[in-house]
Formats: C-alpha cells, sequence, structure tokens
C-alpha cells in the first residue's frame, strides 16, 4: 500500500479526517470483576483527558437481565 502518507514524519496525519485509511478507532480497555460487595464492575479505561475510569457497578442478581440485554443489542445490530 503506498500513498503520500508513507513515513513522512513532517507531515500531520489526520485521524479524524482520513477515515478511509483508518482500520479501527481506538477503542480503551474494558475489564469486568466481582468487588468486595459481590457486585460485578464494568471498568472502563480513562480516556487521556479524564482523571478516572469509568464505573458501571451491577449487583450480581440483575447480571443475567444486562447479559440478555447485551445479547438482544447485538442481534438487533445483526440485521
Amino acid at each position: 500500500m503506498s500513498s503520500d502518507k508513507e513515513s513522512n514524519t513532517g507531515v500531520r496525519f489526520d485521524w479524524s479526517a482520513d477515515t478511509d485509511s483508518v482500520v479501527f478507532p481506538t477503542v480503551r480497555a474494558v475489564a469486568v470483576y466481582v468487588n468486595t460487595n459481590d457486585d460485578v464492575v464494568i471498568r472502563q479505561e480513562a480516556h487521556a483527558l479524564e482523571r478516572e475510569d469509568t464505573l458501571v457497578i451491577v449487583p450480581r442478581v440483575h447480571v443475567p437481565a444486562l447479559i440478555a440485554a447485551l445479547q438482544a443489542a447485538v442481534e438487533d445490530g445483526e440485521d
């Protein structure tokens, strides 16, 4: 794949404008674990400009409903 974007360090690559060249966007890490209160925690890595990670705390009893809703969202997106 050859183009004028090839390793020219003097040219700034525009990640938001050059969508044809971007294979996939940045994805922040996601962790899932059980906390000391026996809740399921979904934690997303903080963005570079954020000070703290984003947390979603789900009581364990509600996890099956969350999984069902996530599965339904995935299946709806496959149409």
